[in-house]
């Protein structure tokens, strides 16, 4: 420019002309600048925003994860604590429900023994009696007669 006003092809009024519309030019784009910086602030703090909220989401599901795989070993606690006690139940019922059979056929055992010996008494009671005969003299067919009783019981 200066080199043109040397030259005299512009007056210095143009040139001054030409300035003040650099100058103004130059604020202009200064403002400009101004509102970019302001704006390019305003998205970093956006930016920044959005990442702590993106980190908090993070948490909130690391947190979350945490808490439903705890509850799912809970529950799968419980489940596996009910299982072995309704196996033993189980078990135990099985166990008992042979002892209660076991009982039973003691019992009708005991009872088919208690019969035995009630007859066995019987005829030893029979036998005592035929002996008693013997010894006191008794003729042949009242002990045939006995002994034909004793083998019907």
């Amino acid at each position: 420019m200066i080199t043109l006003l040397l030259l005299g092809q512009i007056t210095r009024d143009e040139f001054m002309d030409f300035k003040r519309q650099v100058e103004v030019q130059f604020a202009e784009i200064r403002g400009e600048i101004k509102e970019l910086r302001s704006q390019i602030q305003a998205l970093n703090q956006r930016i920044d925003d959005t990442n702590k909220r993106i980190e908090d989401l993070r948490n909130d599901l690391r947190n979350q994860m945490i808490f439903f795989g705890t509850l799912f070993v809970g529950i799968l606690g419980v489940l596996i604590t009910f299982l072995i006690s309704w196996l033993n139940f189980v078990k135990d019922y099985k166990e008992k429900k042979a002892d209660k059979e076991l009982v039973v056929k003691l019992e009708e055992k005991f009872k088919n023994l208690e019969d035995e010996n009630k007859r066995l008494r019987n005829q030893n009671e029979a036998l005592i009696f035929i002996i008693e005969k013997i010894v006191n003299g008794a003729s042949r067919e009242e002990i045939k007669s006995e002994i034909e009783l004793i083998k019907k019981l």
